[in-house]
């Protein structure tokens, strides 16, 4: 009798066994995750459970193994959900999928940030994009001991957003996104603090003046005219007869046309019956509208007037009786 005749009771049971462990181990590891499209996102919420999550996962049409879900989660230890915003790719490994879960090693967002008019125009466009609630954010913009902090109250707190796409985590606190605000904020006038001296406003006025350029036009190249203009007349004391105010203190932007029985809204912000500037900014304005206030034209032009052409430029002028020319030609047009 040879040696495998006589040890043939336990050689195929541990073949058996080694066979079994090699196809589990390639079932084991090789578990994919299948998507929608080449990735999705899932959203971990603060005091989800673990069942939670892998619900959480189903409901977004991805396609898994929980069975090793669940193995690799008692391999890595994976017994606390970490909040956050997590990139599921398709075709990545069940085991990643769980590493990346129980690291909290989330993905960013790039937060695109705009022109918003009001504070509840800002919040409503902020609301879905992080995990802090509209309500959350309200509260902070009108709370006057926490903005103190930033320099702000209540009536200027959107003063400290700057329009930009920024990278954050989908999980930080309203706090927390208004101090990395106010980090960006710094970064940004700190580059402009010579041009900002030169005007001889302060952050407030410019973002005032650039939020009146905002609404004026979107044509770039005009903007520094414009805000020429606006710097001329308070120069001088000249009321700044900006339509844009009006809508803002009617608090109508539907408003197409600014007609004479409007004028007489008695507001802070109605700059044809108020000299200087009004309280505050009527927008958050971009860019390219700071950065006009900033390197404002230097000219004599106290007017201004939308071409006949309905091309977005306008005329301009230093005479009245030209500019109200100018107004005819546009209204006949």
């Amino acid at each position: 009798m040879n040696y495998f005749q006589k040890n043939i009771g336990w050689i195929i049971p541990v073949l058996i066994v080694v066979t079994f462990i090699v196809f589990f181990s390639i079932y084991f590891f090789s578990a994919k995750v299948d998507v929608l499209g080449d990735k999705t996102y899932i959203y971990v919420y603060p005091n989800s459970t673990k069942e939670e999550v892998i619900e959480n996962i189903k409901k977004q049409d991805i396609v898994f193994n929980s069975f090793v879900f669940k193995a690799y989660s008692v391999l890595l230890n994976y017994d606390r959900a970490h909040t956050g915003r997590y990139e599921i790719k398709n075709g990545m490994s069940v085991g990643r999928m769980v590493n990346m879960l129980a690291k909290g090693r989330q993905t960013p967002l790039r937060l695109v940030i705009g022109k918003s008019r009001t504070k509840d125009e800002f919040a409503a466009k902020i609301d879905p994009e992080l995990a802090f609630s509209k309500e959350q954010l309200m509260t902070k913009l009108n709370d006057n001991a926490f903005l103190k902090q930033f320099g702000l109250d209540s009536s200027t707190s959107l003063t400290l957003f700057i329009p930009n796409t920024y990278e954050v985590y989908w999980d930080i606190s309203v706090e927390d996104f208004f101090k990395r605000m106010n980090k960006e904020q710094d970064i940004f006038w700190n580059k402009r603090l010579a041009k900002l001296n030169q005007t001889g406003f302060n952050k407030i006025q410019v973002l005032t003046i650039a939020s009146i350029v905002e609404e004026e036009t979107n044509q770039d190249a005009e903007k520094p005219i414009i805000a020429g203009v606006y710097i001329n007349r308070l120069k001088i004391n000249m009321p700044l007869q900006a339509d844009p105010t009006i809508k803002y203190a009617l608090n109508d932007f539907t408003i197409k046309r600014i007609t004479g029985n409007m004028l007489g809204v008695d507001s802070p912000f109605n700059t044809y019956r108020n000299t200087g500037l009004p309280p505050y900014p009527i927008c958050i304005p971009s860019i390219s509208s700071i950065d006009a206030v900033l390197n404002y034209s230097k000219h004599n032009y106290l007017f201004f007037c939308a071409k006949e052409d309905f091309s977005g430029n306008h005329n301009f002028t230093a005479d009245i009786n030209e500019h109200y020319n100018n107004a005819r030609k546009y209204q006949k047009a």
